[in-house]
């Protein structure tokens, strides 16, 4: 609730909250966790994953699981896989692959193909059991391409297209969507260079899906605008505006400080403030830390991997790897070839001096002496060969991180700021996507760490505040009434943590996709338990044996969001 702690006792029957308070004692024979000098707070809510094909074919969510999660919202930015014709299968995994970095082979050896609507999905997704538990938005892209056939890539929708959307998208409310995921990101394309299908939208389209969200009497529309692109952004960002206005849906949407234009987010958040005075309700969806990529020899990039004498080398095994780039001969080759593949990236991310290796407990706020440029020219090397020498560290194990957003000048200043924004809520850990050169689904497991314990480069943010941020404001955004709080009749979706002790590891690569695809994990220290409606998933940072997650299909009405972390 964002009140100061206090001491108490909590006691769980049948899956809920039964009683809470300083004097209460355990039935006869209960399971008894004991948790004297620990921190006692709900289970986090991740608004932001790309989970959609894995909740089709696990059960433990990673790279979500670990970290306190215990509900995850999918169908973001518009991409997902219902509803679906069965020839419209292969099309609908091409784009998660292009859009999201998601293999189609993974995508194609994991995902069955039983559902065609949107609550047949869900009718499907019902039968599984998980970790956590999960809740879908409708994705535009999607259902634009369900509704239009091979025209969503190309033409504007007609007024009776736009009628069948909404029509789709209030059904699938009715059903147990909690909203529309949309993206207008004109960097995300399809394999063949088309826009993906949302970005084809007009705003009466958009209008469209907000009226079929209000005809179904709820949902949240989430929106990842061109933050990239000034003043398109704010153009963007204002339409979306007038869509909630005449929906009185609420606009969550993706919010980031960009290298290109460092102070564009001040824009966004002046354009959602304005909306929010005049009743429209509008909250940004923000990052505690730089967004960007995590590059090293066992992730999907890093500066060589683009490099042709590379290319025999990309699938080898790490240690052959390892062996080769320590010969003259390949290392003269590489660092002659880097220039040009530097060049085949986009400006935003050339270069070094906003690239940092990553040590122990990786450090997310990072000085402009700690980064590659820096380091180098004291050594008085060349950037590039000492990126070279870093990524043959460990082993070939080192990790750089690059810092593509949220850190153009050297600090997460901006970050906190848009978080203490009273109207936005936490996301963009993108889980499930971009999972060989992303693992921001440990957000939160840094917000309690970082930014409520460690951080001296700047304010703190108190951890009761940072709680209330991450489970009952997510709660009340999404409607989701029976969680987000410690109270009795709330839903036992709890976190037992060792304040003290919590904090992140390295990243590491694993290959447990369906096809043995890359993925990166984060693993955290200091969760004593975490418990999803009543049992224990998590026990001592490792995963328990328990599934009592299920697919959500809401039907309560959603509580005002209040508070902010100042």
């Amino acid at each position: 609730t964002g009140a100061a702690p206090f001491k108490a006792n909590v006691i769980i029957t049948d899956g809920k909250i039964a009683s809470v308070g300083p004097d209460i004692k355990a039935p006869r024979g209960a399971e008894i966790i004991k948790a004297e000098g620990q921190a006692l707070l709900p289970g986090f809510i991740d608004l932001h994953t790309h989970l959609d094909g894995h909740v089709t074919w696990e059960s433990v969510l990673h790279p979500a699981t670990g970290h306190g999660v215990t509900t995850v919202v999918t169908g973001n930015c518009g991409v997902g896989f219902a509803p679906c014709r069965p020839k419209d299968r292969e099309t609908l995994i091409q784009l998660m692959e292009t859009v999201e970095d998601i293999s189609f082979a993974d995508l194609s050896a994991g995902l069955p193909g039983e559902w065609e609507s949107f609550p047949d999905y869900l009718e499907a997704l019902s039968k599984r059991q998980f970790n956590m538990d999960v809740a879908t938005l409708i994705p535009h892209s999607t259902l634009r391409a369900y509704v239009m056939g091979d025209r969503c890539l190309t033409d504007v929708a007609t007024a009776e297209e736009r009628e069948q959307m909404a029509s789709i998208v209030c059904d699938a409310i009715r059903a147990g969507a909690i909203g529309v995921g949309t993206s207008t990101l004109r960097d995300q394309k399809t394999s063949d260079g088309h826009h993906i299908p949302s970005v084809l939208a007009e705003e009466a389209e958009f209008q469209a899906l907000a009226e079929g969200m209000a005809r179904a009497g709820r949902g949240v529309f989430q929106v990842a605008i061109e933050f990239n692109q000034f003043p398109l952004a704010c153009e963007e960002l204002e339409m979306f505006a007038r869509v909630g206005k005449a929906s009185g849906r609420p606009i969550m949407y993706s919010l980031k400080q960009t290298n290109r234009t460092p102070d564009g987010w001040r824009a966004l958040l002046e354009i959602s403030d304005r909306a929010n005075a005049q009743g429209i309700e509008m909250h940004p969806q923000v990052l505690g830390r730089p967004t960007g990529a995590l590059m090293g020899l066992q992730t999907s990039l890093h500066p060589f991997s683009r490099c042709p004498s590379f290319k025999p080398f990309a699938h080898a095994p790490l240690a052959e790897q390892v062996a080769a780039m320590r010969t003259p001969e390949l290392r003269a080759k590489l660092l002659s070839e880097a220039e040009d593949a530097q060049l085949r990236l986009p400006e935003r991310v050339r270069g070094f001096g906003l690239v940092f290796p990553f040590y122990d407990v990786p450090n997310y706020e990072p000085t402009q002496a700690d980064s590659v440029d820096a380091l180098a020219a004291a050594k008085g090397i060349p950037a590039m060969d000492y990126a070279y020498d870093l990524l043959l560290e460990e082993d070939g194990r080192r990790i750089l991180l690059l810092a593509g957003g949220n850190f153009a000048e050297y600090s997460l200043e901006p970050a906190l700021e848009m978080m203490r924004n009273p109207h936005s809520v936490p996301g963009l850990g993108d889980a499930g996507a971009h999972s060989g050169i992303i693992c921001d689904a440990s957000i939160s497991t840094y917000m309690l760490s970082y930014w409520t314990r460690d951080r001296t480069l700047g304010d703190r943010l108190e951890l009761p505040a940072v709680i209330k941020w991450m489970t009952q404001d997510c709660a009340n955004l999404l409607g989701l009434a029976d969680r987000g709080q410690l109270s009795p009749g709330m839903r036992a979706d709890i976190n037992v943590i060792d304040y003290d002790r919590i904090n992140l590891r390295i990243p590491r690569a694993t290959h447990d996709l369906p096809a043995g695809g890359l993925r990166l994990v984060q693993d955290a220290v200091g969760f004593v338990a975490t418990i999803v409606n009543g049992q224990v998933v998590h026990r001592h940072d490792q995963v328990a044996q328990a599934l009592p997650g299920r697919i959500l299909r809401p039907a309560t009405q959603r509580p005002a969001l209040s508070g902010d972390l100042s």
